[in-house]
């Protein structure tokens, strides 16, 4: 935070009658406060610890880098809002900090850097979002999102900082109406003019099937969907690109909303440094974990390739895996990791925790709570390899034929979008035992040296909810849809990019770290029979950074139909249909004996009985709204060269089991690691755990991932147990379980 900072006023995140216990009271004590209070404060150098998600990556001062200064970094991309959030279905009450009419509410405070970028640039805002129920219902009955919008001004959109006041609006459209010609809501002249500031307010009426501003005409029947904004459950507070037509990114910092009459000294205080931390492997995932200190407010965790410095922290070089607050139930996190491929296998993760204080300042000191873990057992993500001759061409002659088979693609490990392997997206994922029925899918991918995409999936799909024939690509989102997002560079290779940092892009990228979106879409006449398949590209063509603009890919071609469970297709795409040829490089492929490890995910869209699209799930583990727009929450994956050597997945798969089976380990009695071997005949989920003889479960060496066909190994450390039998037990495929017993000797 700034010097000056310091001197302005703010409210505190609690009610002002516990002021004097907060500063006192360590923040253990403060375990039952669990709501914000009468006023807020968001951001100082860091995001208080009891806001659930605050998603922008924390920065040094672009403008004064050596200050110290850490700031809140939103970077542009086409339709994205990011920023501040609480609960989605229940929000926040606000409703004490405005008033009927202007002036009679608390203000915004905040410190603004937008970049020039964004000048001339329409839908530039800082937005309110209310609660929502997520239903696309559009008679009325739905709880449906509203907006309150405040316009950037042009003036503002100059790259340095601005200062601000801004007065809260009136809570409802006509008080804020009525502010603006002057009036309160009662119609008398206001006694002070409307604030230049409070006047940029407009509410923007909510998104649903008929669009924004659902009080006017269209498919929501006009004012049968108007609702005022929701002043007692407010959702959040980001910076909102309404817009596909270009920007960079915009800096928040000292973020709060209040009165004028409290010192915020108090939350530019940092913390004593972290210490005492323990990392280790636990099954297929790295724990990492401490003893909670109760003079701390919370905790961050990070990861990284290398040993982590507090210089690496400041500079946002390394992975933020989590954040814990002071109330939270457990001090630990696992760290879930897919190495792209297994011969990335064996290199340590490094591994520190940092204290926070109540309002987010962090200590980043290190020195006494880093450590690193080599875990054998860490899973790998799906590939896809680089075809040989004879594989493109079989592919490419069913493309040709309309034959829809998976003919051709190698027998490595297929994508898998299912429950245990997905997020949500800009809809819902579906929840409870039918989600993997309701939709899912297995799709393989691959790619050959003549600059062709190859997709063959089989989704899942309980009803189908197809557009029509000749559909135009940029409604297509709106029904069941098939995304698959790539970028042509590979992230260890990039400025910010790695295994665990993913891509550094925040939004599309163009030239030599360029990054794509296309949307398969079944088309079908009014009877439902489908007619063929639709391939669009999402990154304009024409070349404008991060343009979502659709467009048919030209020379794709395909073929789809319905299943009984679904749908299935087979699609090529020729890559350089969906390059800007002035700018981009194209998708090179590894050599034969190479990896090249790209940002890469997968989506489905899924629309059941009409109305809109009711979900959306992201293969990636990253994740989430606005994921489609954002390459860093993509999953790095590698493309694997013809001479690659195979992976235990492709051995298992050239001669795969006919049965369940799990083998004795290997070797018995053993000290301290043995190998347990089990074979499963088709992918199916899969648990694998280690008792004591009294039944207590010791280890989780696979915690219920979905595993392809074939013979698998895990390794089992056991040097942190005492000698005696030990039982393991297989569950797999919903039904089968088999248990053994192992002894170990010490």
């Amino acid at each position: 935070m700034n010097t000056s900072a310091t001197t302005r006023v703010a409210v505190l995140p609690f009610m002002m009658l516990l002021l004097t216990a907060m500063i006192a009271v360590p923040a253990s004590a403060q375990s039952g406060m669990t709501e914000l209070g009468d006023d807020f404060i968001f951001f100082f150098d860091g995001p208080n610890v009891l806001i659930p998600e605050a998603s922008a990556p924390i920065v040094l001062d672009p403008l004064d880098p050596t200050s110290g200064n850490r700031v809140h970094k939103y970077d542009y991309g086409n339709w994205s809002e990011n920023g501040y959030r609480f609960s989605k279905s229940e929000g926040i009450d606000m409703s004490q900090n405005v008033g009927m009419s202007a002036g009679e509410g608390d203000t915004l405070y905040m410190k603004l850097l937008v970049d020039p970028a964004n000048a001339g640039q329409p839908g530039v805002w800082i937005t309110m979002f209310d609660k929502t129920d997520d239903s696309p219902a559009n008679d009325g009955t739905a709880d449906l999102q509203s907006r309150l919008n405040w316009t950037i001004p042009e003036a503002m959109r100059n790259g340095q900082w601005h200062d601000l006041a801004i007065p809260l609006p009136p809570t409802t459209v006509a008080g804020l109406d009525s502010a603006k010609v002057g009036k309160d809501i009662n119609g008398n002249a206001l006694a002070t003019p409307l604030d230049d500031n409070a006047a940029q307010w407009t509410y923007g009426g909510a998104w649903s099937v008929g669009g924004f501003g659902v009080w006017g005409p269209g498919e929501c029947n006009g004012d049968a969907c108007f609702e005022e904004f929701q002043w007692d459950g407010v959702y959040s507070l980001t910076v909102f690109f309404d817009n596909n037509t270009g920007g960079g990114p915009i800096y928040l910092d000292d973020v709060y909303i209040g009165g004028p009459n409290t010192d915020v000294s108090v939350a530019t205080q940092g913390p004593i440094a972290m210490s005492g931390a323990s990392f280790a492997a636990n099954g297929d995932v790295n724990t990492i974990s401490w003893t909670p200190n109760p003079d701390f407010g919370g905790y961050n965790v990070y990861a990284s390739e290398s040993p982590i410095t507090s210089q690496d922290i400041l500079a946002g070089s390394v992975s933020l895996i989590g954040s814990k607050s002071f109330n939270d139930t457990e001090f630990s996190i696992d760290h879930q990791v897919e190495l792209p491929h297994v011969s990335l296998a064996g290199d340590p993760f490094y591994y520190a925790v940092t204290s926070k204080s109540l309002f987010g300042v962090e200590n980043t000191f290190v020195g006494g709570s880093s450590g690193e873990v080599a875990n054998p057992n860490l899973p790998e993500a799906p590939f896809i390899r680089v075809l040989t001759e004879a594989q493109s061409t079989t592919i490419f002659d069913n493309v040709a034929s309309g034959t829809i088979s998976d003919d051709g693609f190698p027998g490595n490990a297929p994508f898998m979008i299912t429950p245990d392997h997905w997020t949500s997206g800009d809809a819902p994922a579906p929840t409870g035992d039918g989600a993997a029925a309701d939709i899912s899918a297995m799709a393989k991918v691959a790619i050959d040296e003549f600059g062709f995409l190859y997709v063959y999936a089989e989704v899942t799909d309980d009803v189908a909810g197809f557009p029509g024939a000749n559909a135009d690509g940029a409604g297509t989102w709106n029904f069941d849809s098939f995304e698959i997002f790539f970028g042509n560079y590979d992230v260890r290779e990039v400025p910010g990019g790695g295994l665990l940092n993913r891509s550094p892009n925040g939004q599309y990228g163009r030239g030599n770290t360029a990054d794509f979106q296309i949307r398969m879409a079944v088309e079908a006449d009014e009877a439902g029979n489908v007619l063929g398949i639709g391939i669009w590209s999402h990154a304009d063509p024409a070349g404008a950074t991060g343009s979502t603009a659709s467009g048919p890919v030209q020379g794709a071609g395909g073929a789809a139909e319905k299943t009984a469970t679904g749908y299935r297709f087979l699609v090529a795409i020729p890559l350089e249909s969906v390059l800007d040829p002035t700018t981009d490089q194209p998708l090179a492929v590894p050599a034969s004996d190479a990896l090249k490890v790209i940002p890469f995910n997968l989506a489905l869209g899924d629309r059941d009985a009409g109305g809109g699209r009711e979900a959306q799930v992201n293969w990636t583990l990253f994740g989430g709204p606005g994921a489609w727009n954002n390459p860093s929450t993509w999953q790095p994956v590698a493309i694997a060269g013809t001479a690659v050597t195979a992976t235990d997945i492709e051995e298992a798969n050239s001669a795969l089991p006919y049965e369940f089976a799990l083998e004795q380990n290997y070797p018995n009695p053993f000290n301290p690691s043995t190998n347990i071997e089990f074979s499963i005949p088709n992918a199916s989920d899969v648990r694998l755990d280690v008792y004591n003889v009294l039944g207590q479960r010791v280890a989780t060496l696979v915690n219920g991932r979905t595993m392809p066909a074939g013979t698998h190994a895990v390794t089992f450390d056991a040097s942190q147990l005492t000698s005696g039998m030990y039982i393991y037990r297989l569950q797999a495929g919903g039904e089968f379980t088999q248990t053994r017993t192992m002894m170990l000797l010490k």
